[in-house]
């Protein structure tokens, strides 16, 4: 019976994880890509605060060490992981594989009592290791967030900050300070993208898209009219509101604009078959 209990959280598990991943849209930022361009916002960063003598040398350069290393991992990770088309089929047939393996490998690990425990006296120099990094980051967004109430024309800053508060997991205060750096840089597509994948992490699957992530959408296309991104979402947008037609010519375009065999290019061929 238990055996039967175990399947059917296997099943129910998978479906969890599956059905989204199978329904993917393209990714507007990699997230490799992005974590770079963290890393390396984050390195500039250190270099400002030892000019401006609030970090000591030493700090500064374990500071460098610690993401150097994250630098090396992002960049082995985005080697991997190739292009940044997906290949959802692949991953999960890999998921749909590995997690009952390894829902059975830890019944059997976690369920026998005689399984030794690791000692909190192994884990407490790691874990303070990570408090420290932790506390690095929060003093950099706080050193960079005081730069810019004194500058607050620092469309670039703003992006910067935008993009640390996301990866701290501070989603409002990471819109918000995107939303003043679009304003200050006006020609700038990446800085849209990157608002925009803010925007849509909080969006529900097959919910409406947000009239302010439709607006960024729009001005990516009014700069860059080939943007695969633009024309993709503009077109969920038209489709969302019943313009069919609007919508099959804007993922017609986008289609068009992605290489031939790709899974996007035939993703979006088939939801363009799926109007009606």
């Amino acid at each position: 019976m238990i055996w039967l209990v175990f399947a059917l959280l296997t099943v129910v598990t998978l479906a969890v994880l599956l059905v989204p991943l199978l329904r993917s849209r393209p990714v507007l930022v990699g997230r490799a890509e992005y974590d770079l361009t963290v890393y390396r916002d984050q390195l500039a960063e250190i270099d400002r605060e030892l000019e401006r003598g609030t970090l000591q040398p030493d700090q500064a350069e374990a500071a460098r060490t610690e993401i150097q290393r994250r630098i090396l991992a992002a960049g082995e990770k985005r080697e991997k992981d190739g292009p940044a088309a997906s290949r959802p089929v692949l991953l999960a047939a890999a998921i749909a594989l590995l997690v009952p393996l390894v829902t059975a490998g830890l019944y059997l690990k976690l369920g026998t009592p005689s399984l030794p425990d690791r000692p909190f006296a192994s884990r407490a120099g790691q874990m303070q290791q990570m408090q420290d990094q932790a506390e690095m980051i929060r003093s950099m967004v706080a050193s960079l967030t005081a730069r810019l109430e004194k500058n607050p024309s620092d469309g670039k800053g703003w992006n910067m900050l935008g993009r640390s508060l996301k990866v701290m997991g501070q989603t409002e205060k990471s819109a918000e300070a995107y939303r003043k750096a679009v304003a200050l840089l006006p020609g700038d597509v990446q800085v849209r993208l990157e608002f925009a994948s803010v925007l849509l992490d909080e969006v529900p699957q097959g919910m409406p898209l947000p009239a302010e992530l439709v607006g960024l959408m729009r001005q990516v296309a009014a700069i860059d009219p080939r943007n695969v991104d633009a024309l993709y979402f503009l077109g969920i947008a038209a489709a969302q509101a019943g313009d069919v037609a609007k919508a099959k010519d804007l993922w017609g375009k986008a289609a068009a604009l992605l290489p031939d065999g790709s899974e996007d290019k035939a993703d979006i061929l088939k939801q363009i078959e799926t109007l009606k």
